[in-house]
């Protein structure tokens, strides 16, 4: 198995060359009533966490289950986003206080429970998986961003060498996890890590390469900044990249995919509302 994953994490970080597009049906998933909507992840059974928000107030973060929504709002906090989601219905994501502190969450059993990295000046999750190996960021005192992962309740620090700082936004239920980080020249790096060794990849002839989650089959998904400032989605296999665009959109941010390869994620409209999108492979 480990000999297996390395194989696929070497290919990963390896691929160079645009694959066609594939086939995706496209559905918007908006919060009824809401103007900005931000999808994060989804489960393998089609549950969806996210964000959004109405005209009035700070962002709420929710649950989509059988596509019934659910708000979801830390007690006391000005803002709340949830951000990874388990099959075990174990959802992480982060919040903000009436300090305007950032904090990160677990919700399990109707439970929310907050916790912070050590130390840290501001802490957020953004991915859980099934053996509740948690994933995040967070900031230190002199305000660096740096990637963690929390696993049997013990904290590691998860930065790739040599950069400005780093994050982590997704992982696999084989402890793959997917992230990025900033290189000295301000570029975004997108990276994969597995048992203490990094792959770094970039989109061919972008300027900056975000990744964002990554499945138990090894696809990953994620976007990138063109040489004039436009933001497209992607998707990333053993056989190179792929084009994720939602149609008629100006910007696509795919934020999360899950074993059968459906994807989440935000889109911006010609009129610039921010909407949430699944992509269903045909």
């Amino acid at each position: 198995m480990k000999r297996i994953l390395l194989l696929a994490i070497a290919l990963l970080g390896s691929a160079l060359a645009t694959s066609a597009q594939v086939n995706y049906k496209f559905k918007t998933i908006d919060v009824p009533g809401s103007n900005f909507n931000r999808p994060h992840n989804i489960n393998r059974h089609g549950d969806i966490v996210g964000l959004f928000s109405f005209r009035t107030g700070g962002g709420h973060g929710y649950l989509s289950h059988n596509g019934e929504f659910q708000q979801i709002d830390f007690p006391g906090a000005t803002f709340t986003s949830a951000r990874g989601i388990n099959s075990s219905m174990q959802i992480v994501g982060g919040y903000v206080d009436s300090n305007d502190v950032d904090h990160a969450f677990l919700l399990e059993n109707g439970l929310l429970t907050s916790f912070d990295f050590p130390g840290a000046i501001s802490t957020d999750a953004y991915d859980i998986n099934d053996a509740a190996e948690i994933v995040g960021v967070y900031i230190d005192t002199v305000g660096v961003s740096h990637g963690f992962s929390l696993k049997n309740g013990t904290f590691h620090t998860l930065d790739l060498p040599h950069t400005l700082s780093s994050g982590n936004g997704g992982l696999n239920n084989a402890g793959v996890i997917a992230g990025g980080a900033t290189k000295a020249n301000n570029a975004q790096v997108g990276f994969l890590w597995f048992d203490g060794k990094f792959k770094t990849f970039s989109f061919p002839g972008a300027d900056s390469t975000s990744m964002q989650d990554l499945n138990d089959s090894g696809e990953a998904c994620g976007f990138y900044t063109d040489a004039v400032g436009t933001t497209h989605g992607f998707t990333l296999t053993i056989f190179g990249f792929r084009a994720l665009e939602v149609p008629n959109s100006a910007v696509t941010l795919p934020l999360g995919i899950n074993k059968s390869g459906r994807i989440v994620g935000e889109y911006i409209d010609a009129g610039g509302v921010a909407h949430g999108f699944l992509a269903i492979p045909r």
